[in-house]
């Protein structure tokens, strides 16, 4: 038997690949291999399918968040491995996705709701990482947060950087930003992460 969260999943990777406007009811209910009145009883429509797949994501990310800050790691080591974790989510990074998603207030209300709670605990993790000597003090991480917060916004990269993947773009930026904020250790870190990174890429 096919479950809710299940058929959510299948209809957030039909809205990624193919752009929510352009995704039925129909669409879903064939791909979950279930009935359209049985999606009908889960979901009064489209909106509220959606609004929860944001949220079921969302939950999936702070899970995620959770698990790592658990580790005996630093705030650094957890930002990145967090990173490497939410870019193992293709469906964030359609540029289709996010202009529909203006069309469906409740749904982009979510997201701007998950977002704010986000950057408080990105503030939060920032500020952790100042006391393990990771991060130089004295900086406004809320601008910090609201910065990484602004790439987020940034799906496909622009004409400019055409030659070069989403991936590509987002973890160029995100390596130098961390570098800038790092102390020495912070920088031994980082650079220790990106040998292994590096060193996976050609396994």
């Amino acid at each position: 038997m096919v479950t809710k969260e299940q058929i959510m999943l299948t209809a957030f990777d039909l809205f990624s690949e193919h752009g929510i406007k352009n995704v039925s009811m129909d669409d879903i209910a064939h791909n979950a291999s279930i009935s359209k009145r049985t999606l009908y009883e889960l979901f009064e429509d489209k909106e509220t399918l959606l609004t929860e797949c944001i949220n079921l994501s969302y939950t999936q990310m702070k899970l995620s968040m959770k698990h790592f800050e658990s580790e005996p790691i630093t705030a650094l080591e957890v930002a990145l491995l967090f990173y490497e974790e939410l870019m193992r989510r293709p469906r964030w990074f359609n540029r289709k996705f996010y202009d529909d998603l203006k069309r469906y207030p409740k749904a982009l209300q979510k997201t701007e709701d998950e977002k704010s709670r986000f950057l408080k605990k990105c503030i939060k993790l920032l500020s952790r990482g100042v006391k393990e000597g990771v991060f130089q003090p004295n900086i406004n991480f809320e601008i910090v947060a609201l910065l990484a917060k602004e790439q987020m916004k940034m799906v496909c990269p622009s004409k400019a950087l055409s030659n070069h993947s989403v991936a590509e773009v987002s973890n160029t930026i995100l390596y130098a930003f961390l570098r800038g904020i790092s102390t020495e250790k912070g920088i031994a870190i980082l650079d220790r992460y990106l040998l292994k990174y590096t060193q996976k890429q050609f396994v």
